[in-house]
């Protein structure tokens, strides 16, 4: 009897191996009855392999297809993100507000000034005289075409509110944002590069953790650099999305604190807490 012939080794076609092996292979007519093409073994052994070929050739696609880690994390963003506007006294920026439903369209713009300890004022060019404003305990938002005032105590219980949008962008609110939110990344791809400026964005995406009304869902632009949220984009459960986006971001200006007092004219007309209630 003749030493047995070695096995094949694998042959390898572009990058999928073509396993070949010897037991495998029609014998020629010294190595005693050929089998034949009906062989249920043969037929066997030829249908492991092949299905072994295709199993490696999705595999390798899959893995290809993948975007290479950048080892970047939400949690880590996010962390990041809460040191920036701890460390943040104040700033100073122009800001753009769209608000969209039932297909209409809403523009407005102005300049916007934060200082730590929840102060904001948003001063609108468009609507002229419109304003928003907080000296950390009382909220004030003006209409000037109604003369009205809706003055909002920020002391009452609001626990179970999403809270105004614009408390995304102070240190006080964001940690209440990040607490009632599950927060993820918007796609795998991380941070994403805007075809409007060509900056890079971390994008995340919050989801109210209760459904208890105010905005239900947020999409968080946060610049990759800088760690500043640039842009937010918020929907309600009635369809109604509002985008918020800041530019000319002036960092750590020096704003004094009677910026953020708002003085009521006396024939206005005062809402007392339009936003939420004591229950």
């Amino acid at each position: 009897m003749g030493v047995p012939t070695p096995p094949v080794a694998p042959k390898f076609l572009g990058t999928a191996p073509a396993l070949i092996l010897e037991s495998d292979k029609v014998p020629n007519a010294s190595e005693g009855s050929k089998k034949i093409p009906g062989d249920p073994v043969f037929l066997m052994k030829k249908t492991i392999i092949l299905s072994f070929c295709f199993s490696f050739l999705i595999l390798e696609s899959a893995l290809w297809a993948q975007p290479a880690h950048n080892w970047n994390s939400p949690s880590e963003v996010v962390k990041q993100v809460k040191k920036k506007f701890s460390d943040l006294n104040s700033y100073k920026a122009d800001f753009q507000i769209q608000t969209v439903s039932n297909k209409k369209s809403k523009n407005m713009r102005g300049v916007c000034l934060y200082k730590k300890g929840g102060r904001i004022r948003y001063q609108f060019s468009d609507p002229s005289g419109d304003e928003i404003v907080s000296d950390g305990k009382t909220l004030h938002i003006y209409i000037a075409r109604l003369n009205a005032v809706g003055k909002q105590d920020l002391t009452l219980n609001k626990s179970n509110k999403s809270g105004p949008i614009f408390s995304s962008f102070t240190d006080e609110g964001l940690s209440r944002i990040f607490r009632k939110y599950h927060y993820k990344f918007d796609s795998i791809e991380q941070p994403q590069t805007s075809p409007k400026d060509g900056r890079k964005y971390f994008v995340l995406n919050l989801e109210q953790r209760e459904k208890v009304g105010g905005f239900e869902t947020m999409l968080l632009y946060v610049d990759a650099e800088s760690y500043f949220i640039q842009k937010a984009v918020a929907s309600d459960g009635r369809g109604k999305e509002t985008t918020v986006e800041f530019s000319n971001i002036e960092i750590n200006p020096d704003l004094e604190d009677g910026q953020f007092n708002f003085h009521i004219s006396g024939n206005a007309k005062i809402v007392n807490n339009p936003l939420v209630s004591e229950q």
